[in-house]
């Protein structure tokens, strides 16, 4: 039972966390420098800078609130076709993320920031998006790490993914493509209401960047998570370091016989795929089985296999429907 409970708190705490990266990035760093993000937060965001813009106090029309209106119809969907977890954790995140919007924008956070760090001049505005960019790029990888998800155009995706039996890169293809669909119609429409084409072009252009900056972090993080490195080990006991190798890290490996081209002898080269944070212990290993061993390492780009997570499939997973006897 206290296990449970830590369990569940910690997913509860990553939620909170997510949610809070983005809220801030949108409150207060996206919006005051007129710049959205796709999907669904992006088309709120618009609607709240359109809305708002000769009455900042109506938070009743900010971000926050259009964020929820519009993920109703998506999540009752949810509801109904995936795990009933994923989707409680998926509406957790959106109910926290529309609150916190709602609360910075009451506080008026946004001008309290802006009287510290902004003085409306383009360079400012360059690092309020890429700041913004970076903190919303945070969010869905650490609700994939509690098998969640951000909702508004992830699940419109997985929607897509399992009525055109598609694969996950297809969904997150997608997703991209919507995104982008979101920030030039948002453009349009905010130099409509402005008679300012200029203006259009300017949200254009730093909204893609904060699009480009958000894909660019969960990129890194994505690949932090399922990086891994390969072992090449030349020695002259292959047995022992194959097993102490299998046995300490928990990796198997793949014994191909090798011919020095100095000594002419037959030897033995292990490859084993290990991953980063193993690489300390993997040297203490083959320096204890064989201090002769001839050993370098190589990167290796992504892994798809058992024994390495692949956050990018995540999505995928949680697609499974309500009835699934697999466990979070």
């Amino acid at each position: 039972m206290k296990r449970t409970f830590v369990h569940n708190l910690k997913q509860v705490l990553t939620i909170f966390c997510a949610s809070l990266a983005t809220a801030v990035a949108v409150e207060i760093f996206l919006l005051p420098a007129d710049t959205i993000v796709g999907g669904v937060l992006g088309i709120s965001s618009i609607l709240d800078i359109l809305l708002t813009s000769l009455d900042s106090s109506k938070w009743y029309l900010s971000a926050g609130v259009w964020l929820i209106a519009i993920n109703i119809p998506i999540m009752i969907y949810c509801f109904c076709n995936y795990r009933r977890r994923f989707a409680v954790k998926t509406l957790i995140y959106l109910v926290l993320l529309s609150a916190e919007l709602i609360v910075l924008r009451v506080i008026n956070s946004a001008e309290f920031v802006q009287s510290i760090m902004m003085n409306e001049n383009e360079e400012d505005k360059v690092i309020y998006v890429l700041l913004g960019g970076a903190l919303h790029g945070l969010s869905l990888p650490l609700l994939l790490s509690v098998n969640a998800s951000t909702g508004g155009t992830d699940i419109v995706g997985l929607i897509v993914q399992r009525h055109s039996k598609k694969s996950s890169s297809d969904a997150m293809r997608f997703i991209l493509m919507a995104n982008a669909v979101v920030i030039t119609l948002s453009a349009v429409a905010y130099g409509l209401v402005n008679k300012d084409a200029g203006e259009a072009v300017n949200m254009f252009i730093y909204s893609m960047a904060t699009l480009f900056m958000c894909e660019i972090v969960q990129e890194t993080i994505f690949k932090g998570f399922s990086s891994a490195i390969e072992l090449e080990i030349t020695t002259e006991k292959p047995q022992e370091m194959a097993e102490a190798l299998t046995e300490k890290l928990k990796h198997g490996t793949t014994n191909v016989k090798v011919i020095g081209g100095y000594s002419h002898q037959e030897k033995t080269m292990l490859l084993c795929v290990i991953n980063k944070s193993q690489l300390v212990r993997a040297r203490r290993i083959i320096n204890q089985v064989d201090p002769n061993a001839f050993a370098y390492v190589e990167n290796v780009r992504e892994v798809i296999g058992k024994g390495f997570a692949n956050k990018e499939e995540e999505l995928e997973e949680s697609e499974e429907a309500p009835n699934s006897q697999q466990n979070d």
